[in-house]
């Protein structure tokens, strides 16, 4: 089988594309980490996609069935049942890889290797600083678990050497150009998730490093078109072309551009301005100006681009542990007042109208495949129902009401949400008390801290899938799953401690299901059964939008979620 792909399996190539030039974006953060094996912002993953391929992948485009499609990268081809690559019982995936895909390293130039991509799974579990998207791997590569434990409280100065030599009964390199996965059970989304930028392959160089160190910026490596020039984080970020791609070994990433800036610690306003005269051409980590959204909407300005993203943004979380008003919120009633309490429509305008968003009366968006229309406790036009909020608070002892806190963001648009939220229950007789916090304050202090249970009562947060299609369980076992969970252990992102033996059970069910089919009815039970307990409050399915200067030509939203950096072009310069 060739190695060479002659375009682009996106289609995507264009005989209007240009090359050449600088790409500028401005933000006001950073990244938060340019180790493929932390990375887990949306922003970031710009960055990844630019300098980092994984076996399998997805091709740019603005069609979200397509984009949803998983593609070969390094591997020569996807595995299938059909062409001998996967096992009839769906539990072997066998990887040929490109011979002509290289690392760009410190040390030198060489080929990308199949103990490349063992170890690159490997870092994820490192005793110092393991991924936040561990979770994936431990629950579907076999003897990954295992693996983890038998590397946990290893000193320091022995990590590299167990990291290197301790195997995986379920990862195998076969010679330096096959390497072979064995699953726990049938997992239907497998393949999805060896796609996240976590199943990154890692160079020798890595394993000195802790995952997301310091010196990580001095020795990161590039497989991909770009690679990482300069870091000062904070300030910026430089891309530059990495000459060990072969373009012919890339079937999605042009790489129109020769060098991609990023520039950091602007304010919002200042961010819009430069991108809407033209002085930059992208914003990097924030929107445009919500007072600016009228007029780009209504103009139709094609600098504004508006997608739908499936984020599940923003939901209201109940805080099941709360001991406040006589353990309130662990009563069904009161958490089925909150449904109908909420008035959505008040939040959507908040979030930019309809345009800009759509009611969420369910967990799972129209952008995954499980997603069936239902909606136990919707509304009228999404604008809540007070008076049977109210008759519901009375069934659960409550007919003088009661008084919540609810902790959200004290930024952007998050302030002017909790006080449509905090009004909107007011309707029912619910009181909120609003504690306004940074985002690092909203995670650390209160919803993964077991500590801070008994400060707050709900919550204003937001949900982004880890890749589209097949992705229920990117919303449903992050959220809800408590398998294995002790009381007082780690809950991840199940932020309002929810638990349900039952969910737990259908989780299992879909989640080591081979058929996409079966795997989604599964999903729709979980998502029905959390919906019966009412365990959290759906409010918006929030689209993305973004600005781009007038130059920028062939924006892709998908597969990176503020856009694919790696087939844009630049008109003019």
């Amino acid at each position: 089988m060739s190695d060479t792909v002659s375009a682009p399996v996106s289609g995507i190539a264009s005989p209007a594309a240009r090359r050449g030039g600088t790409l500028t974006m401005v933000g006001a953060g950073d990244v938060d980490s340019l180790d493929p094996a932390l990375a887990y912002h949306t922003v970031t993953r710009g960055i990844l996609r630019a300098c980092t391929r994984q076996l399998v992948g997805y091709a740019a485009s603005r069609d979200r069935g397509e984009a949803g499609r998983i593609v070969a990268d390094l591997a020569t081809e996807v595995p299938t049942v059909s062409n001998g690559r996967v096992s009839r019982n769906n539990t072997r995936y066998v990887f040929s890889l490109r011979k002509n895909v290289r690392w760009d390293t410190p040390s030198g130039v060489r080929r990308v290797t199949a103990a490349d991509v063992v170890r690159g799974i490997k870092r994820l579990a490192h005793p110092q600083a393991s991924s936040p998207g561990l979770a994936y791997y431990l629950s579907t590569i076999e003897g990954m678990a295992k693996f983890r434990d038998a590397l946990a409280n290893t000193p320091r100065q022995a990590v590299a050497d167990r990291l290197e030599h301790t195997e995986i009964s379920g990862i195998r390199a076969l010679g330096s150009g096959e390497v072979v996965f064995t699953t726990r059970y049938p997992t239907s989304d497998f393949l999805n998730i060896l796609a996240l930028p976590f199943a990154t392959p890692a160079p020798a160089e890595y394993l000195d490093l802790i995952p997301g160190g310091q010196a990580f910026a001095q020795v990161a490596a590039s497989n991909g078109p770009y690679k990482l020039s300069q870091y000062l984080p904070g300030d910026r970020i430089v891309l530059e072309r990495n000459q060990a791609w072969e373009p012919a070994s890339d079937g999605l990433r042009a790489a129109y551009v020769d060098r991609i800036v990023i520039r950091e610690g602007l304010s919002e306003r200042e961010a819009h301005e430069l991108v809407a005269t033209g002085a930059a051409d992208m914003l990097w980590d924030v929107q445009p100006l919500t007072e600016k959204l009228p007029e780009l909407q209504g103009s139709n300005d094609p600098r504004f681009e508006v997608y739908p993203a499936g984020l599940l943004s923003p939901y209201l979380v109940i805080n099941l542990r709360s001991p406040a008003c006589d353990h309130a919120t662990g009563k069904l009633r009161v958490r089925q007042a909150l449904q109908y309490a909420v008035d959505k429509a008040a939040v959507s305008q908040v979030w930019g109208g309809p345009g800009l968003n759509d009611v969420a009366d369910q967990i799972l968006p129209p952008l995954c495949t499980a997603h069936r229309d239902v909606g136990p406790y919707r509304t009228e036009a999404g604008r809540g129902d007070p008076d049977l909020a109210r008759k519901l608070l009375a069934e659960a002892g409550y007919p003088n009401g009661l008084t919540f806190r609810l902790v959200f963001r004290n930024h952007d648009i998050h302030p002017e949400t909790a006080a449509a939220v905090r009004v909107a229950l007011a309707r029912a007789g619910i009181g909120v008390e609003l504690i306004g916090v940074s985002i690092n304050e909203l995670f650390s202090l209160y919803l993964s801290r077991p500590a801070g249970e008994e400060s707050w009562d709900l919550a204003l947060t937001g949900w982004e899938p880890d890749w589209y299609g097949n992705n229920a369980r990117t919303y449903l076992q992050p959220l809800f799953d408590s398998r294995g969970v002790a009381e007082d252990g780690d809950w991840g992102a199940n932020y309002g401690r929810y638990r349900s033996e039952r969910v737990n059970d259908l989780l299992t069910a879909a989640l080591t299901s081979a058929d996409e089919a079966r795997a989604g009815a599964g999903f729709r039970q979980v998502e029905a059964e959390v919906l019966r307990d009412a365990a959290i409050v759906p409010i918006l399915f929030a689209h993305q939008y973004w600005l781009h200067s007038e130059r920028v030509r062939n924006w892709l939203p998908y597969p990176v979620l503020n856009g694919d950096l790696t087939n844009l072009w630049l008109d003019g310069e």
